[in-house]
């Protein structure tokens, strides 16, 4: 469940852009430096949003600077990083572990497996520096997995599941704001588990997997699944116009009000190139 949360490139000013990119090339660099070179390979959008929201809500001070990387080993890329990315790299760790290890569990994928087995010294140390998140992680993770095996057809009580998950990644501090974003990250928890179910409605009925909007008694399943998305996005947005943000805003409307409906066209979807 990775990915859906990105800009739309071709909606934002290249100052926006140049900015967002900044972030990731920043959380990529603190994966390799913090953990391994190896652990680049979790790199995701949606810790650069996490990123993005966190640091636009509590101003740290940014570290800036130009490098080549293996990517990029010509021209110096910018490079943006604060005290927030180390928190967004270990999430991005353990995550994308546990993401494997379902990938494993559910499908048999020996990449997945391969590739948990490689980063399994990084969770180890990323649950160690962050214990009573990565257990709240594994805990929803489990009750997720509780109830898709028991082909629950109650969307909200799985997709809770996953919102409650977000919360804990999201919860920065326990501060003002902590109500803000624990909002933020149910909201953003449950449409990241809607569109990873509405994009494999297809593949999940054809494998007979578990999949809570093949389960719905609906006429038109991909409607009720499109509209329940749309539902939750316009409540992740509400809470999110409820904090102060002011830099990087710009980027974080486009991600919620433009990118993320993106991942509703699958068309558009398989021309889509990372940044």
């Amino acid at each position: 469940m990775f990915g859906y949360v990105t800009i739309n490139k071709m909606e934002l000013k290249f100052k926006e852009y140049y900015s967002y990119k900044g972030f990731y090339c920043g959380l990529c660099k603190c994966l390799k430096e913090k953990y391994s070179n190896k652990a680049r390979m979790t790199l995701n959008y949606d810790m650069t949003f996490l990123i993005l929201l966190l640091s636009s809500l509590y101003e740290p001070e940014n570290k800036t600077f130009r490098e080549r990387c293996v990517v990029h080993p010509i021209k110096e890329q910018l490079l943006i990083q604060n005290e927030i990315t180390e928190y967004a790299a270990s999430m991005n760790i353990i995550l994308s572990y546990y993401n494997m290890l379902d990938n494993w569990t559910d499908d048999r994928d020996y990449k997945s497996f391969a590739a948990m087995q490689a980063i399994r010294g990084e969770f180890r140390k990323a649950s160690a520096e962050l214990p009573k998140k990565a257990a709240v992680i594994k805990e929803r993770l489990d009750n997720i997995s509780e109830l898709e095996k028991s082909n629950t057809d109650d969307i909200d009580a799985v997709s809770n599941e996953f919102g409650h998950l977000m919360e804990e990644i999201i919860l920065y501090k326990n501060d003002q704001w902590e109500k803000n974003l624990r909002k933020i990250g149910f909201y953003l928890g449950k449409f990241i588990y809607y569109l990873d179910a509405y994009e494999d409605m297809e593949k999940d009925e054809e494998n007979s997997s578990y999949n809570p909007f093949n389960n719905l008694k609906s006429e038109d399943k991909e409607k009720y699944a499109k509209d329940l998305i749309m539902l939750n996005l316009s409540f992740l947005s509400q809470e999110i116009e409820k904090l102060p943000l002011v830099q990087d805003k710009g980027t974080i409307d486009n991600i919620i009000y433009s990118g993320v409906l993106n991942k509703l066209d699958k068309r558009r979807n398989a021309n889509e190139r990372p940044i």
